[in-house]
C-alpha cells in the first residue's frame, strides 16, 4: 500500500466511509491499485489540492473530502462490480455453449491429443529412450506438423473459409 493510501486510510478510520476504507485498504485485488489511485484523485478534487498535497492537510480537512468522496468512490466501485459480472456472464456463455458434444467437443480434444502427442514426440519418447535404453520409434515429425496444420487450418480459418465463400456468392438482390 503505498504512503498516501496508508495516510488516507488512517484519516478514513474514524469516518463511516465504507467503501473508502475497502479500496484504500488493498482488498480488491490487482485492480485495487487503479481504483484506488481514482479515489485519491477524487479526494484530492474534494479537497482543492493536488494528490501529493493531501498529506499536508489538517486532518478534519482531510477527513472532510474523505466524506464528500465516499459517493463518488462508492459509484467506481460499482462499476467496477458490474465489469467483472459481464465479464463473468462473457466467459461463462462461452463454457455454456450447449448443443451436443460433437458440435463442440472435438476442438478441445484435438488440442489435448495434440498436445500430447508433441510432449510424446519431443519429450517423453527421448526421456524413455535414454533412462531405460528402449528403442522407441519416433513420429514423423513432419506428418505432426502437417496433422498440426490442419488442425489450427480448421479451428483458426473455418470461419473465415465460409465468410469469403459467402462472400462471392452471388446474392438474388444483386
Amino acid at each position: 500500500m503505498s504512503t498516501l493510501a496508508s495516510i488516507l486510510l488512517t484519516a478514513a478510520g474514524d469516518l463511516a466511509v465504507p467503501v473508502i476504507r475497502k479500496i484504500l485498504g488493498d482488498r480488491l485485488g490487482a485492480a485495487g491499485g487503479e481504483i484506488a489511485g481514482k479515489v485519491i484523485d477524487i479526494i484530492a478534487e474534494k479537497a482543492g489540492v493536488s494528490p501529493d498535497r493531501l498529506p499536508n492537510l489538517p486532518i478534519d480537512e482531510l477527513q472532510d473530502a474523505i466524506v464528500a468522496a465516499e459517493p463518488e468512490a462508492a459509484d467506481i466501485l460499482i462499476q467496477h462490480v458490474e465489469s467483472q459480472r459481464l465479464m463473468n456472464e462473457t466467459l461463462r456463455a462461452e463454457l455454456d455453449k450447449g448443443g451436443p458434444l460433437w458440435t463442440w467437443g472435438w476442438r478441445p480434444g484435438w488440442m489435448w491429443l495434440l498436445a500430447f502427442v508433441w510432449l510424446y514426440a519431443l519429450i517423453l519418447r527421448p526421456l524413455a529412450n535414454a533412462a531405460f535404453g528402449a528403442a522407441i520409434e519416433a513420429v514423423d515429425l513432419t506428418i505432426l506438423m502437417t496433422l498440426t496444420g490442419v488442425f489450427t487450418g480448421l479451428y483458426m480459418g473455418g470461419h473465415t473459409a465460409k465468410s469469403i465463400m459467402s462472400g462471392l456468392r452471388r446474392h438474388p438482390d444483386d
